[in-house]
């Protein structure tokens, strides 16, 4: 299982990239597994430290499965299990909302192969698409200042 994974991370990579060639796929391939051992057996047993982006995805992985399968099946999350993760991790946008019905929205429209359950590439888009909603925020608020403070 987990060295399809690691195949697949780099086809998909290869596929966005317009088929780049074999040694490319292989360093990808090495690269999901840098990230899967640092997962597995904790940053701090490595002497490389991720960087800020790879903590990042680390967290974005960590957080999906420390709520998915708990209820439905293994790596993917039921309505129930999104609700909780998006009260516990995402707490400030479900109050900021006035729609009672929205993480029923937000499931179907996830749920992009209709299986009831939102898979690991169906929440990416969650948070990829919150994500491009508060850095449009940042930047007007950037514009309106003309700073930058990063």
């Amino acid at each position: 299982m987990f060295i399809d994974s690691v195949i697949r991370c780099g086809r998909v990579w290869l596929a966005t990239t317009h088929g780049k060639i074999r040694s490319v796929s292989l360093r990808v391939n090495q690269w999901c597994v840098n990230i899967w051992f640092r997962l597995s057996v904790g940053v701090e047993q490595l002497a490389a430290m991720p960087s800020e982006l790879e903590s990042a995805m680390e967290s974005l992985i960590m957080v999906f499965h420390r709520y998915a399968g708990k209820e439905g099946r293994s790596g993917t999350l039921t309505r129930r299990e999104l609700r909780t993760l998006m009260e516990n991790e995402l707490s400030g946008f479900l109050k900021s909302q006035k729609d009672p019905t929205i993480i029923d929205r937000i499931m179907k429209d996830l749920d992009a192969n209709g299986d009831g359950e939102v898979n690991f590439e169906e929440f990416v888009s969650l948070v990829v698409g919150l994500s491009i909603a508060c850095e449009a925020c940042y930047r007007m608020e950037l514009n309106k200042t003309q700073t930058w403070n990063l």
